[in-house]
């Protein structure tokens, strides 16, 4: 096919390129699907309850004057909970010093089932069915029917005389009166805690009705929220501005570079086409292989705009270098390398997508297919694109000056390699691995203090500290649950747990019902019902109402299917009762407390364990850590045979992995000795750096051109662009970024400095460089 019809089909498919790619994508923002692992029991359970958790959903929020006072904030919440409760994204919403009607409800629904589940401990219960005690308790009666109380008592009154099904309930009595001040709220979204489109919809929302209600009552008040949806959203929006940051940054570094190459902004102009349609063909391909593509992967895809830069380049380097080749000699002179470099780059990501981590499976396919699409375009394309346009050769100062140094040189200097090598070596027992995840986070010290803030005199129930008791079945589960709870109430009043929210008395085993019943039954003599209707007489209540005691009859039994039936109930044990292969998991949720107190009052219980995200997560990170590790190294070896398969010959793998591998074992040992704590992203970082060395060496070795000192200036070309890429990502507040920033430029800027170590494997092509 001639020139002028591949650049006229070029024309015509990009656009439609483009267009497919549009069709086909569908992008997800979900940070669980990019950062949360699954490939473990924990990870999986951990994500589970960071989607769905009733905890992981909530809001708390405050009302405050804007002058810090009260005065009025009670109203001012009532108003907005009325205009909150219609939002489409909420599920229910409620004030803090006030209980949830759902939950009043569905205490009112466990009357009849007082007698089987009025306590966790029956047989320390003595006092409960005392005689000679009836009399206080009727009077204590009488008080909180006069009290605002006693509109939510008497329906359960007539079911429940002895309000037995409130003395199991009485661990929630914070919840059930209130807790906090009037401006405190709670509000429940229907979406997942890290669905961020979803969540940062719902906060504008939230603010939007806020301040018009502020507007009618001129500016008096303030809203500040927390919860873990407001951490995720801020956590993005920060995310998101250093992606942004890095892409424009990154783009316009690799264009300046291009111009300063080359200065031509005909050539400029084909070489951003040819980048849109590798990206657009990475997102397809990432799109067809996964259904959805995360917006993250599509922004760190700007990464490879560095990359997939470095083929053209070449081509345009060896064209505009050699006066006597154009560039389609050139791009099959150097065909062979660029395939090779290629492939080599996309074991690198492969590798990267083998860490563990969802996210990276993307990006390893996104790279696959960019890289792929920008190799084709180089050969068969790109040509085509250029026609006549004039390359201007970029000599770059010093290029020339190291060539001939390392090839003077080569022996004191593969001494000194050796020496200090050897020194590396030495050094990197001292390595330190970081071992807290939280060190990797976005800065939230101003939000922290906000939570702090609002959560101050409130519960500290949270999600991501809880005991977790795992069973084959339900009913194995709760007996577990409710042993637990025992221990947990003992060391609650020791000042070892601040508080606590257990299954009990929302669901209770059969078991445990069965010897409520038993004690209710031994107690309910005629002594003791007519003991019962004196009280009531003397306390001035209904004696006909009240004084008929409930039988129990045989068999009786509120089944945990019954109760989860209701919706009520199963809304506010969400993410407590979890389904898991088969198996049955419940959660009690932990407020304050010291953890390793909370293990040891849990130990020897079988099927109970003390479960901590952050332990979780900083596992997580370790076993991404070693995983990296293991691919770091399986990926040397398959680009080693890989390399070797075309050399033939094991001297000459060696000596194209040996800047790369050098460049790795300096970087780790500069990290050992300057004490920096290395985790996972630094060595993915190191991942990618040598997939991007390799390169260098595979083109130095080939040297189609037998002129080192073209060579090396592609290579020096193809560096620029890379650390242009790379280098952007420094400018990040996000930590994660400026690591693998600096992992990736240290290894290519090593890499490519050793590089003309390799002279010496044949001295031929060094003679145009050093004449």
């Amino acid at each position: 096919m001639s020139f002028a019809w591949r650049k006229r089909l070029f024309i015509l498919v990009f656009p439609l390129l483009l267009a497919l790619t549009y069709g086909q994508l569908r992008v997800e923002s979900d940070l669980n699907a990019f950062f949360t692992a699954t490939d473990s029991e924990d990870s999986a359970l951990l994500a589970g309850l960071l989607q769905s958790g009733e905890m992981s959903r909530r809001y708390l929020g405050l009302v405050a004057g804007a002058n810090g006072d009260t005065q009025g904030t009670g109203a001012m919440t009532d108003a907005l909970m009325q205009k909150l409760e219609r939002l489409d994204g909420v599920e229910r919403a409620w004030r803090m010093d006030q209980p949830p009607r759902e939950w009043a409800n569905a205490v009112q629904a466990y009357a009849p089932f007082g007698p089987l589940i009025f306590s966790l401990d029956p047989g320390s219960e003595s006092t409960l069915f005392d005689p000679t005690r009836l009399a206080q308790r009727a009077m204590g009666l009488q008080q909180a029917l006069l009290s605002p109380q006693g509109g939510f008592l008497k329906p359960i009154l007539k079911q429940d005389p002895l309000l037995l099904s409130l003395q199991g309930f009485r661990g929630l009595e914070g919840i059930m009166q209130g807790e906090g001040s009037a401006g405190r709220f709670v509000l429940q979204s229907h979406a997942p805690s890290l669905n961020v489109a979803a969540q940062a919809q719902l906060q504008a929302a939230i603010r939007g009705e806020f301040d018009r209600l502020n507007a009618e009552r001129g500016g008096a008040y303030r809203l500040s929220m927390t919860g873990i949806p407001v951490f995720t959203v801020a956590t993005s929006e920060a995310i998101g501005r250093d992606v942004t940051l890095v892409s424009v940054v990154s783009s316009i570094g690799v264009t300046l570079v291009f111009l300063l190459l080359f200065r031509s902004f005909a050539a400029l102009h084909w070489m951003l086409l040819i980048q849109a349609a590798s990206f657009a063909a990475g997102a397809l391909t990432t799109a067809l292989v996964f259904g959805r593509v995360h917006s993250l992967t599509l922004a760190l895809g700007a990464s490879l705009i560095g990359i997939c830069t470095d083929y053209p380049i070449h081509v345009l380097v060896h064209s505009a270098k050699s006066r006597f080749v154009s560039p389609l000699q050139a791009a099959k002179l150097v065909w062979t390398s660029l395939v090779m470099g290629g492939l080599t780059t996309v074991i690198g990501y492969g590798a990267l997508g083998l860490t563990g981590f969802p996210g990276l499976e993307q990006i390893a396919v996104f790279a696959a297919g960019g890289i792929a699409a920008s190799l084709f375009l180089t050969r068969w394309v790109l040509p085509a694109l250029l026609g006549k346009a004039r390359l201007h050769p970029a000599h770059l100062p010093g290029i020339h000056a190291w060539v001939l140094l390392c090839a003077r040189y080569r022996r004191p200097l593969a001494w000194l390699l050796l020496g200090l090598s050897l020194a590396a070596l030495a050094a990197l027992p001292r390595m330190r691995w970081m071992d807290d995840l939280q060190k990797l986070s976005v800065d939230m010290s101003t939000l922290r203090q906000q939570d702090a803030l609002i959560r101050a005199g409130t519960g500290s129930i949270e999600p991501g500290r809880f005991v977790l008791i795992q069973a084959p079945d339900l009913e194995s589960a709760l007996q577990r649950s409710e042993a637990a709870e025992r221990r947990l109430r003992i060391l609650k009043s020791e000042g070892g747990l601040a508080e606590y929210r257990g299954i009990f008395p929302w669901l209770v085993s059969a078991s445990l019902q069965q010897v409520n019943g038993e004690v209710y039954r031994a107690a309910l003599t005629p002594q003791y019902r007519e003991a019962w209707r004196e009280a009531l007489a003397t306390a001035g209540l209904s004696v006909e109402k009240l004084g008929a005691l409930p039988d129990l009859p045989a068999g009786a039994m509120l089944t945990p299917e019954a109760a989860l039936a209701g919706e009520a109930v199963k809304a506010i044990l969400s993410g407590q009762v979890i389904r898991q292969n088969g198996r049955v998991a419940l959660a009690i949720w932990l407020g304050h407390h010291d953890p390793a107190k909370v293990e040891a009052a849990l130990h020897g219980l079988d099927g109970v364990r003390y479960f901590s995200q952050r332990d979780v997560m900083n596992r997580v990170a370790q076993q991404h850590r070693d995983r990296s590790l293991e691919m770091l190294g399986w990926g040397i070896l398959v680009m080693a045979g890989l390399i070797w398969l075309q050399q033939r010959s094991l001297r000459r793998v060696a000596l194209t992995l040996l800047p790369t591998l050098a460049s790795v074992l300096f970087i780790m040992a500069a990290w050992a000795l300057v004490g920096e704590e290395v985790s996972f992203l630094h060595v993915i970082g190191l991942l990618l750096s040598v997939s991007l060395c390799v390169d260098y060496g595979i083109f130095f070795m080939d040297n189609r051109v037998h002129d080192t000192d073209i060579t090396y200036h592609a290579i020096a070309s193809s560096t620029l662009t890379t650390l242009a890429s790379f280098g952007a990502m420094a400018l990040a507040r996000t930590p994660t970024l400026p690591i693998l920033s600096v992992s990736v430029t240290l290894g290519v800027t090593l890499g490519f400095l050793l590089c003309p170590l390799l002279v010496s494997a044949d001295r031929s092509r060094v003679s145009r460089a050093t004449s």
